[in-house]
């Protein structure tokens, strides 16, 4: 546990890297540490939020989910943030247990309003919103346009956020696929429309730069263009971007593809010739 103290604290208040390090950790360690953690140090901020955090992702593999252990991450990141108030991080959880609670617009957007007032471009909530905007959570494709749109508009291109065009496209291409029937053959021609095409080109111009993407999460939206370009069947382009990766691996999307996301992404990288 001091290892953890340590690895957490050491990130300051780098919201964004504090994120990643946390959602590692939460899917990494075992729910036994995290509650056993959280009971020890109550007081503790990180403690809390580990223990939240690892019941958010495991309440996402199991329906319906046990309402006793969603009341005390609930509390977890109460505590969590009034110990320390400037951080966005417990408000993320909080947005994702209500996201994957299906719960109202009327509970679901005071949380996103504290989220951005702390870190407005928080890659983790953006991605929890996006989802929960989407039409096959509780939005629509306009909700959807319209929030990509903004983010559009005002986030730096080097912003954590900068994936969030990229992983929408992706989650459109693939519930078309899920749909199966004439939706799953015709889905390959999503990557073929204006704003799709625009979405990866701009990613392709800068993204592969050395040192262009900073965020914590920087090898995740590069897996994501990867998987773009080589299910947008552009092979020679996604080449350049496997070496940006370089080897670094994620579980998704591949894992869409494969119960075996590295063979997916090695299968994908030879062919590419990279």
């Amino acid at each position: 546990m001091a290892l953890i103290e340590q690895l957490l604290r050491d990130t300051g208040r780098d919201w964004d890297r504090r994120s990643h390090r946390m959602s590692v950790l939460a899917e990494s360690t075992s729910p036994i540490l995290q509650r056993s953690w959280a009971d020890d140090q109550p007081q503790e901020p990180d403690a809390q939020l580990l223990y939240a955090w690892g019941v958010m992702l495991r309440t996402g593999f199991r329906e319906p989910s046990d309402a006793a252990e969603a009341r005390e991450a609930l509390d977890a990141c109460a505590r969590a943030a009034a110990s320390r108030p400037e951080d966005p991080n417990p408000w993320v959880v909080r947005l994702g247990l209500l996201r994957l609670w299906r719960r109202p617009s009327s509970e679901v957007y005071p949380l996103w309003g504290q989220i951005v007032r702390r870190d407005p471009w928080h890659r983790e909530a953006h991605l929890h919103m996006l989802g929960y905007l989407s039409p096959r959570e509780c939005g629509s494709h306009r909700q959807t346009v319209e929030f990509l749109d903004r983010v559009r508009a005002g986030a730096a291109p080097t912003a954590p956020t900068a994936g969030i065009e990229i992983a929408a496209l992706i989650d459109l291409y693939h519930g078309a696929v899920d749909q199966g029937s004439i939706e799953a053959l015709t889905a390959q021609r999503l990557w073929n429309r204006p704003d799709a095409e625009a979405a990866v080109g701009r990613a392709l111009a800068d993204w592969p730069r050395p040192g262009y993407l900073t965020h914590a999460a920087a090898v995740a939206d590069l897996n994501l263009l990867a998987y773009a370009l080589v299910q947008a069947r552009r092979g020679a382009q996604a080449g350049e971007v496997f070496r940006a990766i370089g080897g670094l691996v994620t579980a998704y999307p591949w894992s869409r593809e494969s119960a075996d996301p590295l063979s997916s992404f090695t299968n994908w990288q030879q062919r590419t010739g990279r």
